[in-house]
């Protein structure tokens, strides 16, 4: 997350809210969204069905395209950048 500076939060969940964000090296605008749930490893986050019908689907003109997983080990918490 330190690759991204937080601009101002766009929606929330159940499970997750939306901020957006910009890159602080490329200067691109993204949708962070992070989930409110906790993850114990990585092959739990592997397995949620959002991801995976995500990396399926892509690349495809109607689908926003899932840029990078952030999965911070020590605390479990999972952020999707779009």
């Amino acid at each position: 997350m330190q690759n991204y500076k937080l601009i101002s939060k766009k929606g929330e969940g159940t499970f997750s809210e939306v901020i957006k964000a910009q890159n602080t090296q490329s200067f691109k605008f993204h949708a962070i969204k992070c989930m409110k749930g906790h993850f114990e490893d990585i092959k739990q986050v592997n397995n949620l069905r959002e991801i995976q019908a995500i990396r399926k689907l892509s690349p495809h003109p109607n689908i926003v395209a899932l840029d990078e997983v952030l999965f911070d080990q020590p605390t479990g918490r999972l952020a999707l950048v779009f």
